[in-house]
């Protein structure tokens, strides 16, 4: 079995003191350490596939460089989009990720504070109101698409309302003047919702036929197939999620319209990586998931290493990304299949 490299290996390999290994890879070197050490000390480590003792740090640190994530699954599965991204952030900033289901196990919340986890991480499948165990809020805590009113934590969420907005706007400028909009339930959907009707409104355009649809591709088949069906079928579709999408889509197909010739589609992307590899690609507005995540370390590593206690809530805003499901509407009958 080979042995694992010490700090002594370091400082013998770099031809410095066990110190100044310590003060260089500690990030305490400067103004102590000359440049040229610092790099030695540093190509040594690398060599040597040296890495810091965990117990020995948290010991003197007394921090064990660990970030609780509460979590939960939806109706379908974990936010898995949203943890991989946090997950990243963290190693990144050299912190070990413990996770934890807080709502189908939250006795397991207690285990994580007694591993002395430095701080916690909630991450929601859905946007959503989530009141923060009491015995959490004694550490540092920030909140990723979600928030608690009477907790004075950070609290990151996307821009859901501007992201209806965008995704209604990028069939206005195509022309579409008959929107509808697909929908689950859930405080997300409803604020797309908010989103494309304010902007058909500020466009003078009527109220955008909306249908709670469900969550499902056939919901959101039933849901399309209905309304295109309809005396006065929408031309252009904005669907909450991209399972909604893609049932659109199969309707339109069943119908015999095309997309985007006879019908256009926009998803609000749901972060499972469909709506952009379905033919043709679904124009989407979707959540910023890598970008909240280093936001969200960031705030919380800045809590742990500097002790700031000032409450952010922040919210980013949704990208856009085209697509080739979008074009001008064509007048037609309603369809008959």
């Amino acid at each position: 079995m080979t042995r694992r490299a010490t700090a002594q290996d370091v400082a013998d390999l770099a031809g410095v003191s066990r110190s100044t290994v310590s003060l260089v890879l500690n990030g305490r070197a400067d103004g102590n350490i000359s440049r040229a050490k610092q790099e030695a000390v540093r190509d040594a480590a690398e060599q040597l596939r040296y890495t810091p003792n965990a117990v020995a740090l948290s010991l003197r640190s007394k921090r064990t460089e660990t970030i609780g994530v509460l979590t939960w699954p939806d109706r379908r599965h974990m936010p898995l989009a949203l943890l991989g991204a946090v997950y990243t952030a963290a190693s990144r900033a050299g912190y070990l990720l413990m996770m934890v289901d807080a709502v189908q196990r939250p006795g397991q919340v207690d285990a994580l504070l007694d591993r002395r986890v430095d701080g916690f991480v909630v991450v929601a499948p859905e946007l959503t109101a989530f009141a923060v165990p009491e015995a959490v809020a004694s550490v540092p805590v920030v909140m990723v698409n979600c928030f608690d009113e009477s907790l004075a934590a950070s609290s990151l969420v996307p821009d859901e309302v501007g992201a209806g907005a965008s995704a209604a706007r990028l069939l206005l400028d195509a022309g579409h003047r008959e929107l509808a909009v697909l929908t689950g339930d859930g405080l997300a959907g409803e604020r797309r919702v908010l989103g494309v009707r304010r902007t058909a409104a500020n466009a003078g355009l009527v109220e955008p036929v909306v249908l709670a649809a469900g969550h499902s591709v056939d919901d959101g088949y039933a849901a399309a197939r209905r309304l295109l069906q309809s005396d006065l079928p929408p031309t252009g579709f904005v669907c909450t999620h991209e399972r909604l999408a893609l049932g659109a889509l199969l309707a339109a197909a069943d119908l015999g319209l095309r997309v985007p010739d006879d019908v256009s589609l926009v998803s609000l992307d749901d972060g499972e990586d469909l709506a952009g590899l379905l033919v043709p690609p679904v124009g989407r507005v979707e959540r910023p998931d890598e970008v909240i995540a280093a936001h969200a370390i960031e705030l919380l590593v800045d809590q742990l290493r500097h002790g700031r206690t000032d409450v952010r809530r922040l919210s980013f805003v949704c990208p856009v990304q085209p697509g080739s499901s979008i074009g001008p509407p064509r007048l037609r009958a309603a369809p008959t299949g």
